[in-house]
């Protein structure tokens, strides 16, 4: 009769010990698609603003149709983008597309003038930081949940949830202000201090 109370109650512990590692795990992923999301809304918001973009370059440099072309066609592959690996990569496409607008507005004084490109550089710069900001919450979150995954008691619970490592978002950020780019490193260290 003792043996089977041992017994029974070594069942309990392990049905309770693995409640608890399974629950921890779903509150892990939880945490990486609720700050998924997070990026996927800045990522919105700056897809909403490469048509702005292209309206206010195309006024200033009509003839410039292949850089439009590729900027407005990286938004729409970023837009359509599913999956986090797919849209990493179409969001860093869109970025290299934004960055070729940046190099062209060099050709033109009078669009960098203008009181609207600077006005859409100003809201992209802080949708850019925004990305970042959400991109390291989700990165910490991954981290933590791939912890779990990997650490003991959720690498033997996770394969009763199919729970299996995610990788990290990245990317880099998009800068418009050329004029801190060409600063002298000494002038933009004091700048930032």
């Amino acid at each position: 009769m003792t043996v089977a109370y041992i017994a029974v109650g070594l069942g309990v512990v392990l049905l309770v010990w693995t409640a608890f590692a399974f629950n921890a795990l779903v509150a892990a992923r939880n945490q990486v698609d609720e700050s998924w999301s997070g990026i996927g809304v800045q990522l919105k918001r700056r897809h909403d603003l490469v048509p702005n973009l292209v309206k206010a370059v195309g006024a200033y440099a009509e003839h410039e149709s292949v850089v439009m072309r590729a900027l407005t066609e990286s938004r729409d592959n970023a837009a359509l983008s599913s999956g986090r690996r797919g849209r990493q990569a179409a969001e860093y496409e869109l970025s290299q597309a934004i960055v070729g607008v940046r190099v062209l507005t060099e050709n033109y004084p009078d669009l960098r003038a203008s009181e609207q490109f600077r006005r859409l550089q100003a809201q992209l710069a802080e949708v850019e930081g925004e990305i970042q900001y959400a991109r390291r919450i989700y990165n910490t979150n991954v981290q933590r949940y791939n912890t779990r995954v990997g650490s003991f008691p959720g690498s033997l619970v996770r394969r009763l949830g199919g729970y299996n490592p995610i990788g990290y978002f990245e990317l880099s950020p998009v800068r418009l202000d050329l004029a801190a780019e060409r600063k002298p490193a000494k002038d933009r260290k004091a700048a930032a201090a």
